[in-house]
């Protein structure tokens, strides 16, 4: 596991409690910058 960040720090994310999750490496290698929304909409 490794720890996500959902607005990524890239793109002004923080490293603050309600702005990170816990995210198997693959998923989060495959995220990068993108928000959640973002890469839900890239899956469809």
């Amino acid at each position: 596991m490794t720890m996500d960040h959902k607005v990524p720090i890239a793109r002004g994310g923080k490293t603050t409690k309600g702005n990170v999750v816990a995210a198997c490496k693959k998923c989060n290698t495959a995220k990068k910058h993108l928000t959640p929304a973002e890469q839900l909409l890239n899956s469809l």
